[in-house]
């Protein structure tokens, strides 16, 4: 029997924030689909909630309230992600503010399988064919970006999405994952860098990112040793949850839904434009982002990881963030072990090559269908050197 040779291909990276409620919704719309498998990650979506002041006080005050949500992984052809962002937009109402955050990534996937081309996903059919109600489809926005913060201090995580809140960027989602790598060379210098990493996921309108980046850096005090690390990768389309504030409303409209109506009557976010004086760089002022860096993604066996993290850093890479998700199959009974290990590590574009080729040495995609490597570009990131 021929060993399949596994090959980059080209394909969109589909992510999926959603309240655990409607997790149902998104994995029965995955079977209907043909998406054989995907990875769930555990997380909390962070949002202000307003409430009247205590004893009749006039005036209101807001205090962050967390909520369970499943953030679902997957991949598919790119010419497919466009019907299948509006697919699940519908399955999961997400085109009303407070349901979640999708988007499509494109990325290189080296993997065992191909990406099987989804069926028809027209509000008239699925993809075997049998009629379906119709809904509401909204075109998914194109002027997105992903910032990625991952932050070493305890407790640091609620920090920065409350900042974020405050900015009016996007609902943050905050995962936890174990580090490697960096910690272990600040201990030579008596810096003590927990492994426990709250990272902070948050889509934002590209136009706006990087005075986002420099902003949260300044609130975070990122340019200190073992803070932590943000960068920005970028989106095909998406749509962003923008319902930041819970609580009592008073008008027939909430401002999210206004922002979301603009979103659509324009189709893009260029209007929301709030920071453009930042955007310049300012050597003295602003700190210099590092340019010409890679992220790759790895899905692996759980406890695999930590072999593959000193793999690559042996080949250059500085670090790595390893979080626990689990494999699910829409479309058929569970056919192996569904515990899997997610690990993101940013290398420069010196070494890319050379990490990828490491990585796929090692052999840990096997035949699996779950287990695949990712790689896309990081136009800007920042950490402390």
């Amino acid at each position: 029997m021929n060993k399949r040779v596994i090959k980059p291909r080209e394909v969109s990276r589909i992510t999926c924030q959603v309240n655990h409620r409607l997790s149902r919704a998104i994995t029965d719309q995955l079977g209907r689909l043909g998406v054989a498998t995907a990875l769930v990650e555990s997380g909390r979506s962070v949002r202000l909630h307003r409430r009247s002041r205590r004893f009749g006080l006039p005036g209101t005050w807001d205090t962050p309230e967390d909520s369970p949500v499943d953030i679902f992984r997957f991949t598919v052809d790119r010419s497919d992600s466009e019907a299948v962002l509006r697919a699940l937009i519908d399955a999961g109402e997400l085109y009303a503010p407070g349901r979640g955050t999708i988007l499509a990534q494109d990325v290189t996937e080296y993997s065992y399988e191909d990406v099987p081309r989804i069926g028809d996903t027209t509000a008239d059919g699925d993809r075997t064919g049998r009629e379906q109600p119709r809904r509401y489809s909204r075109s998914p926005l194109h002027d997105l970006a992903v910032l990625t913060c991952i932050l070493s201090m305890p407790g640091s995580g609620e920090v920065l999405a409350r900042e974020a809140l405050e900015l009016g960027t996007c609902v943050p989602v905050v995962t936890l994952g174990i580090g490697t790598g960096l910690r272990d060379l600040l201990g030579l210098l008596r810096v003590t860098i927990p492994p426990e990493k709250d990272v902070v996921h948050l889509v934002v309108p590209v136009h706006d990112t990087k005075s986002i980046i420099r902003m949260l850096i300044e609130h975070m005090s990122l340019n200190r040793p073992g803070r932590g690390i943000i960068y920005q990768t970028p989106a095909r389309s998406g749509m962003i949850d923008t319902r930041l504030r819970i609580g009592r409303q008073e008008h027939a409209a909430s401002i999210e839904q206004i922002i979301t109506a603009i979103d659509e009557l324009k189709n893009d976010t260029t209007w929301r434009t709030r920071f453009p004086s930042l955007d310049q760089e300012n050597i003295g002022v602003s700190p210099p982002l590092l340019r010409n860096n890679y992220e790759i993604t790895l899905v692996s066996d759980e406890g695999k990881a930590g072999e593959l993290v000193s793999r690559a850093l042996e080949a250059g890479a500085g670090g790595a963030t390893t979080a626990r998700v689990r494999r699910i199959t829409p479309m058929a009974a569970d056919d192996g072990i569904a515990a899997r290990e997610y690990t993101t590590i940013v290398v420069s574009g010196a070494v890319r090559e050379s990490a990828v080729e490491t990585l796929l040495a090692t052999g840990f995609i096997g035949e699996d269908r779950a287990n695949r490597l990712h790689l896309q570009p990081v136009p800007a990131a920042f950490t402390h050197t």
